[in-house]
């Protein structure tokens, strides 16, 4: 059984998603994003660190929605963020946006802040490029940092770089569980 229609129109077949998601859908989706981000904040009080940030959330969701696509991948993920990490703290150093309040904290934008996010947006595009480690939630990471969500310190990157890790971790068994044993739509 198709879940998917198919047109003619004017000589092109086009494809369209069925109108509702499977069942399959609807419950492993939100178990299994609760659960990896769940794993990760009980983990990250559990240590006293706070490995859980915004940035995880849709990189839980793309292990979740989209297993089989590259983005998804454990390579992707850590090398996504941390090459999003990177840029964002090369872009604060190189202009001294440290030296502004953070937008998060202050809820007030400085020039140096967004200057820091276009020149980490820019690094972090040609990063992702270059090693070929296609991760959207990175850009999420960068910002992060560029807007002073994080410090441009080593704390702050040990901190981004064990939260990737767990989630990229647990992100694995999402997708392995996700693509052996749960049927997809598609399917």
């Amino acid at each position: 059984m198709s879940t998917a229609s198919e047109t003619t129109s004017g000589g092109r077949t086009e494809v369209r998603p069925p109108p509702i998601a499977t069942l399959a859908d609807a419950v492993w989706g939100p178990i299994a994003v609760g659960s990896v981000l769940g794993a990760v904040g009980l983990i990250g009080l559990a240590a006293g660190q706070p490995w859980l940030f915004p940035s995880l959330g849709p990189t839980a969701f793309l292990h979740a929605e989209k297993p089989d696509q590259p983005p998804s991948r454990f390579y992707n993920t850590v090398v996504g963020h941390m090459i999003g990490m990177s840029a964002g703290m090369a872009a604060v150093w190189l202009l001294s946006a440290s030296k502004e309040p953070g937008v998060l904290a202050s809820h007030e934008l400085a020039p140096a802040r967004v200057e820091a996010a276009v020149l980490s947006a820019v690094l972090t595009m040609i990063g992702l490029s270059l090693l070929k480690a296609s991760h959207p939630p990175a850009a999420a990471t960068m910002l992060l940092v560029a807007l002073g969500g994080f410090e441009p310190n080593a704390r702050s990157a040990g901190v981004i770089v064990l939260g990737v890790l767990i989630v990229a971790v647990l992100g694995e068994i999402v997708r392995y569980v996700r693509l052996r044993w749960i049927p997809s739509p598609s399917a």
